[in-house]
This record gives C-alpha cells, sequence and structure tokens, in this order.
C-alpha cells in the first residue's frame, strides 16, 4: 500500500517532460522521486492507502477510485489536478501500456488535468462520470483504463449531454446489453436507426422545444420516435443479424 500524495507545480512539470522524453523516443522510467518525495509532491491527509491493481475497465478504476477517495469526497474533487496528474503517474503503466514494443502516451490532458478538456483525464473524467451517473455510466465507461471509447467521444461534444443524469440513464437502457456486459452490437453505428449517433440528433431537436435536463429518464424516453424501439427491446433485427 502507498500513501496517496499529490504533485506539486515542480511534480507537474517533470511529468511533462516525462510524456515529452516518451514521444521522443525515450522509454519511460517511473521516478520515485517524482511520486514520493516533497520536492515533487506532496502528501494528502488525512492518510489514504492506494495500491498498485489492475484497473481493466474505466468503470473498475472509477468504482475502485470512488471507494479510496471517499474521506476527501467534494464538488471540486474531480478538479483537484495535482491529485489526479498523481495518480495518472502512478497508474501510468495501465494508462499508457506498452504495444508493439513501444509507448504512445496521448496528449498531456489525458494524465495531467486540463480545465478545457476535464473529461478526457482517463481517471478524473472516469470518476466523475461514475459519482454523477452510479451504475448508468458503464455504457460510457466499459472500454479499456487507457481508452475512452465511441460512447464517451460522440456525447463530450457537448459537454450538457453528459451531465444530464436523465439522458445518460436512457442511454444505458437503450444500448446496454447485460448479457455481454458491453454496448449492444451496433449502438454506436454512424447510419444504424436509433443508434446513439440519431439520438445525439434526435435530443438536439427535442431541446429547443424540452427541458430535457430537467426531465427523468422515462419522460425523455416517452418523446423519442418509434425507430428506438427495437433498441428498447433488445437488439435491432438488423444488427443482430
Amino acid at each position: 500500500m502507498t500513501a496517496l500524495r499529490k504533485l506539486n507545480r515542480k511534480g507537474i512539470a517533470a511529468f511533462r517532460e516525462y510524456l515529452a522524453s516518451i514521444r521522443a523516443g525515450a522509454e519511460f522510467q517511473p521516478s520515485l522521486a517524482v511520486l514520493y518525495v516533497d520536492d515533487f509532491s506532496t502528501p494528502v491527509l488525512p492518510r489514504i492507502d492506494v495500491e498498485p491493481r489492475a484497473l481493466k475497465t474505466k468503470l473498475a478504476a472509477a468504482k475502485y477510485l470512488t471507494s479510496v477517495l471517499e474521506p476527501l469526497e467534494s464538488p471540486s474533487l474531480s478538479a483537484d489536478a495535482e491529485l489526479w496528474s498523481w495518480l495518472a503517474l502512478f497508474f501510468f503503466d495501465q494508462l499508457s501500456p506498452i504495444r508493439g514494443g513501444k509507448r504512445r502516451p496521448r496528449e498531456d490532458y489525458y494524465y495531467i488535468p486540463s480545465s478545457r478538456r476535464p473529461q478526457r483525464h482517463l481517471l478524473a473524467g472516469a470518476y466523475g462520470l461514475y459519482r454523477l451517473h452510479g451504475e448508468h455510466a458503464r455504457v460510457l465507461l466499459h472500454p479499456s483504463v487507457h481508452q475512452h471509447g465511441r460512447f464517451l467521444f460522440d456525447l463530450d461534444y457537448r459537454r450538457d449531454l453528459l451531465t444530464n443524469r436523465g439522458l445518460i440513464e436512457v442511454v444505458d437502457r437503450l444500448y446496454w446489453n447485460p448479457a455481454t456486459s458491453r454496448p449492444k452490437r451496433g449502438a454506436a453505428s454512424d447510419n444504424q436507426p436509433g443508434s446513439l449517433r440519431r439520438l445525439i440528433a434526435v435530443v438536439q431537436q427535442l431541446d429547443l422545444n424540452y427541458d430535457l435536463y430537467g426531465m427523468s429518464a422515462p419522460e425523455i424516453e416517452a418523446l423519442l420516435p418509434s425507430e428506438f424501439e427495437a433498441w428498447r427491446n433488445g437488439i435491432p433485427p438488423s444488427v443482430a443479424g
């Protein structure tokens, strides 16, 4: 077990240098100094222990971190850049795994939170969505911890969609397959009737006349056209076949 810490400004700068050096071809070597020395990071009080466990999916990561961070829970916790930067460095081997003999980190904001793209941080974004939506976030958080997936990318173009509890429950009800613990096949298709892309388009039209943000999932579902009925009742035949 390891005591949770926060990177300070110097630690975050060192993390950015690591990311730049990996993109330039160097192999990542985790620095114990950045993670544990007071010049680069500070301990979180009261003491909270975190373990280097395998975080197979974003949902698993969100559930684990929700449990670990419960003593610190506050509305602003998802925006604590120093905390989430330390956690991203601590779990970096999983957030940027070696593939084909090389590690290929994404943009910095996947590991160091950015106010412009808060949902893109691989850990803080997952934590925030799970805290907001609970189990209904599973349709957004089913990919591996180092990936985002189509559902999150498509909904993230309008942040108000991601924070609408009723709408995300509708997304879960329409597209989650409990038999496979994954979204239904074809749900993220570009041209399948009743797919996520169609739902977003329909919701944007409905938003002109309805206060969708204040509506429950059943109320939103009742407004949807008939093309969504097949998804509500299972998997459309054209997808299943």
